[in-house]
Order: structure tokens, then C-alpha cells, then sequence
């Protein structure tokens, strides 16, 4: 170093010493901040995967020195600047769609596509599925025109956002179902058309899950920790979250194929609207609570996903048919035994089994095994387990279940009878 109390003769080189001075300079917490918020952009971006950014979080949220931050960052481009391009042509729009078609087969729109003003939906004894989650939507309002003959129409769309549901249906039906969140300021608005004539309609919404959402996932659990937060602990939570979501862009929860066989079981109680007229909106709730509970003890006995929750009717996932109907039995056992609260009520469901091959989406199934899972459910009686014909042969060899009431089902919706039978439990 230059002795500064006795000045050289020459100008010294202040390179050096600069530079050598900010590798040894003190940072302080907003420094280190700021190197954690650059490496959750480069998460993001794709440059570095949750295991590397745990591991250098932790290196950053430690650093005592510039140098110790400049190292965390070293092999990582710096913060675009912006700069002076060359005029190039273009490119052109992505051309928006405006029909989507399934005739006796099926049609999927999902991904990255352009929708605008006007777009339309037609299935005639198939099903068409229509994705609006990553769909570039120009304006503020798009109108979807849907007419299912015999068919199914499914829009899944973006949690927060306005959507209405028109229409009329004919021997058919139609369902909105929206999460209960806030509004999107300035997000479009949604109008769907729905004509279902012996098929159905189905608009709902589903939440995107993206490496953007799982960085801020972790932003937040570094706000909620502290300066005193265990690092090893975080850090393993952030790699098992990260675990979580590249098995969901190859699987399904609960280790299930993606695309494949699967049996699906769908779960209503019987009249909890009549039980909330009676006992009011406290006590069925407490009620409510009960069945919930009930049911996923039954689902975590037997290994059943809950693939979802709408109000009292579960929707559930089982990578075999005997699991399913052994959980159908086992959850219509466990409320036949259930003893109400004085200000409650006894719980009955009703249960409705399918398999067949269906389609993942995100953490959701879709499809006709889907629909037909629960157009049974709805047929089944007070305490039936209604279980699709290929269902109750797949276990048949087994010994261990006993059908009755073999019969043709008529399905809401749907244009042929579904070959059925009764589940027998009550031994």
C-alpha cells in the first residue's frame, strides 16, 4: 500500500488499489439482498436450477465482503443493459383461432396461442379441451361461442379473472367454477357462450404454476425466516419444492403416468344444501368439516391423490382400481360408524368409480374417464358405490370385491347409457 503521510514523487496507479479495496469492502444487508434478487432473475431465466440457488443464497446471505458477493455472482452474465440494435424485420403475429373442432374424436388447445374478439367450440360426440392459461389474449373482453352434441367441452381459464357463463343447455349441462380470489386489475374479460344439447360444459379455472411462481415462493420464505433463518433447512425445503415441480412436467401427483390409465373416484355427500336449510350455515359447516376429514384419512389409508375440493364433493386419483374400491368401501364404513354432534347431522355419500386412459393437466385430470366418473357419482343412490362395467372386470379375478345391480346407467349429459354395477360394502 502507498504511505500516505509521506506523498510519492510520481502519481500512483489507482487500479490496483481500487480494486483490491472493493474486493476487501464490508457489504451491508441490502447488498445482499440485492445479489439474492439477481440470482432468483437468473432462476427464473433458467440459468441456474433451486439446488444451485439455494446453494449460493446461502454463500450470499453469509458473504462478509464484496469479493465474497462478486464470487457468488462471477460465472453468471451481468443485468442486460440496454443497448442500440439493428432494425430487422418483425416477425409476424401469431395468427389467433378461431375454431376449435372435435368430431367423434378429440381436440386439445393448450400452450402458447393467440385468441381474439371472436373464437368457437364445437363438439359433436367427442370432446374439446381449451387451455386459456398461456394463451395470449388481445382486448378486454374475448367471446368463446361453445356448442356440445353429445359431446364435452371443457375451458379451463386463468384464476382472477372475469368470466360469465351464457347459454342454455337441452337433456345436457352446463358449470362454472370459479376460485374464489380477487380480480385481476385490468385482466380481459371472459364470456363464454355455452349451447350443450345432450352434452356438456364445463368452464373452470386452475392456477399456472411457473418457475417465476416458485421463485417468489421463495423470496417469501426468505422474508418469513429472517436474519435467523436456518439456511440448511431452507434450503432443503426450496430443493424438494424444486423436485415437486419437474416431476409435474412428467407426471402427475402421486407418481401416476401422465397420459395413461388411471382410475378416478368422485365423492358428494347427499343433500348438504337440505342439512343447511335445517341446521344452519355454522353447524353444517362443522359437518362439512367432519366429511372432509373423514374422507382424506380413507385417502391417505389407501393411497389416493385428491386431485380436488368443490364444496362437499371430492375428485380423486388412484393408480390402481383395487385401491379405489377398497377406499370407496372404507370411506362408506367410516361414516355408516360416524356418530353426529348433538347440532349436527349423520353424513351419507355418494360414489361413483371409473377407469380408462386420461389426459394430465397440471395437477388436474381431464377427459371422458373423468366425466364419466362423475356422471355416475351423481347417478349413484344415498350410500352406493357405483362403479363402471370395465372397473369391477379389471378386479373381477381377484375374489376379493362383490358387484350387484348390473345394469345400464343413464349419465346426465351423456348419449348412451354407461354399463354399470353396485359395489357391495355393507358386510
Amino acid at each position: 500500500m502507498v504511505d500516505r503521510s509521506d506523498p510519492p514523487s510520481t502519481p500512483p496507479v489507482p487500479a490496483v488499489p481500487q480494486k483490491a479495496g472493493r474486493q476487501t469492502e464490508l457489504v451491508a444487508d441490502t447488498d445482499r439482498d440485492h445479489t439474492v434478487a439477481r440470482l432468483r432473475e437468473h432462476v427464473v431465466a433458467g440459468r441456474l436450477t433451486l439446488d444451485e440457488f439455494s446453494e449460493r443464497m446461502g454463500a450470499a446471505l453469509e458473504a462478509r465482503t464484496r469479493g465474497d458477493l462478486e464470487a457468488v455472482m462471477a460465472d453468471l452474465p451481468a443485468a442486460p443493459v440496454p443497448a442500440e440494435r439493428p432494425v430487422v424485420a418483425a416477425a409476424a403475429p401469431r395468427k389467433a383461432r378461431r375454431w376449435h373442432v372435435a368430431v367423434m374424436s378429440g381436440h386439445s388447445t393448450k400452450g402458447r396461442w393467440r385468441i381474439s374478439g371472436k373464437t368457437n367450440a364445437v363438439a359433436v360426440m367427442g370432446g374439446c379441451d381449451m387451455d386459456l392459461r398461456r394463451a395470449e389474449i388481445e382486448g378486454s373482453e374475448v367471446e368463446i361461442t361453445a356448442f356440445a352434441f353429445w359431446g364435452a367441452v371443457d375451458i379451463i381459464v386463468p384464476e382472477g379473472f372475469d368470466v360469465e357463463l351464457r347459454g342454455f343447455s337441452f337433456m345436457g349441462g352446463r358449470s362454472l367454477r370459479l376460485r374464489d380470489v380477487p380480480i385481476v386489475p385490468g385482466s380481459p374479460r371472459i364470456v363464454v357462450r355455452g349451447f350443450a344439447v345432450m352434452g356438456g360444459i364445463d368452464v373452470k379455472s386452475r392456477p399456472s404454476r411457473s418457475a417465476r411462481r416458485l421463485s417468489q415462493s421463495a423470496a417469501a420464505a426468505l422474508e418469513a425466516a429472517g436474519e435467523a433463518a436456518d439456511l440448511l433447512a431452507l434450503g432443503r425445503d426450496l430443493r424438494r419444492e424444486l423436485r415437486g415441480q419437474r416431476r409435474s412436467d412428467r407426471r402427475t401427483p402421486g407418481g401416476m403416468p401422465a397420459d395413461g390409465t388411471v382410475t378416478i373416484l368422485f365423492c358428494d355427500m347427499v343433500d348438504y344444501a337440505g342439512m343447511t336449510e335445517r341446521i344452519g350455515d355454522q353447524a353444517s359447516h362443522r359437518v362439512l368439516r367432519e366429511h372432509h376429514r373423514i374422507v382424506r384419512e380413507a385417502l391417505a389409508r389407501h393411497d389416493g391423490r385428491e386431485i380436488s375440493v368443490q364444496g362437499d364433493g371430492f375428485m380423486v386419483a388412484f393408480g390402481g382400481v383395487a385401491r379405489a374400491l377398497r377406499c370407496a368401501i372404507d370411506i362408506q364404513r367410516a361414516f355408516r360408524d360416524y356418530v353426529p354432534p348433538d347440532d349436527g347431522e349423520p353424513i351419507g355419500v355418494h360414489i361413483g368409480v371409473n377407469t380408462g386412459d386420461a389426459v394430465a393437466e397440471g395437477d388436474d385430470y381431464l377427459g371422458y374417464t373423468v366425466i364419466v366418473a362423475s356422471r355416475l357419482a351423481d347417478a349413484a343412490t344415498p350410500g352406493e358405490i357405483l362403479v363402471s362395467s370395465l372397473s369391477a372386470q379389471l378386479v373381477a379375478g381377484s375374489g376379493e370385491f362383490t358387484f350387484d345391480g348390473h345394469r345400464d346407467t343413464p349419465l346426465k349429459g351423456m348419449a348412451r347409457p354407461q354399463a354399470s354395477a353396485t359395489l357391495l360394502w355393507a358386510g
